[in-house]
């Protein structure tokens, strides 16, 4: 009998850890979920979990930086680089959303939003790891509408106020969602911050 080879992909056995815990903490939470319900999800054993994660808040400090970040830079960041002005991305991306949580009939929340409220309170590392996601989504916000003004498409617009009402907007209608467990709240949302952005950059125009 030929001897079974084992193998070695100490990466590939981090990120389904990583991944199992992702998709664990968003649905059940973080101070909900036990690293034996992530080991086994995972399907890696006890040594490899302890190896690669000794304490529960390093997996919760690898999976904020790791896979929220990243939910954050696709769902949010690259759509706002992608499209030519911020309420036409704005829209598209609550669009996007809206159609994805509808087609799933069921709200897990945003994981940011999730794992601020549950855990900022309670470890200081965290804290900072997802104040550093919220920055970087503010940031990408406010530079797409200061581009506008730059560009004489609004005016009258505060870019830094507006792009923290935008994110507060958002994350307030996702947390709605989720309790309703229906997109209502992010439509509802979503045609007000349209109205909002389509009056400020109507005004641009009409001035010139």
């Amino acid at each position: 009998m030929k001897a079974s080879r084992r193998t070695n992909d100490p990466e590939g056995v981090r990120r389904r850890i990583v991944d199992a815990a992702y998709d664990t903490f968003v649905r059940h939470g973080y101070l909900a979920t036990g690293m034996l319900e992530i080991r086994e999800k995972a399907s890696v054993s006890g040594g490899a979990m302890a190896h690669h994660f000794p304490a529960k808040r390093d997996l919760g400090l690898a999976v904020i930086q790791d896979r929220v970040a990243q939910a954050v830079a696709q769902t949010w960041i690259a759509p706002l680089e992608a499209h030519a002005d911020a309420p036409s991305a704005i829209d598209a991306i609550f669009a996007a959303i809206i159609t994805e949580l509808t087609g799933k009939r069921a709200v897990s929340g945003c994981p940011l939003n999730n794992m601020a409220m549950e855990i900022s309170a309670h470890d200081a590392d965290m804290r900072r790891a997802l104040n550093a996601i919220f920055a970087a989504w503010h940031d990408a916000l406010r530079a797409k509408l200061y581009a506008d003004v730059l560009a004489g498409r609004a005016r009258d617009l505060h870019p830094d106020s507006l792009a923290t009402l935008v994110i507060a907007a958002y994350s307030g209608a996702m947390a709605m969602a989720k309790a309703r467990q229906d997109a209502i709240p992010l439509a509802d949302a979503r045609v007000e911050l349209a109205a909002l952005l389509a009056a400020k950059y109507r005004g641009a125009m009409l001035a010139g």
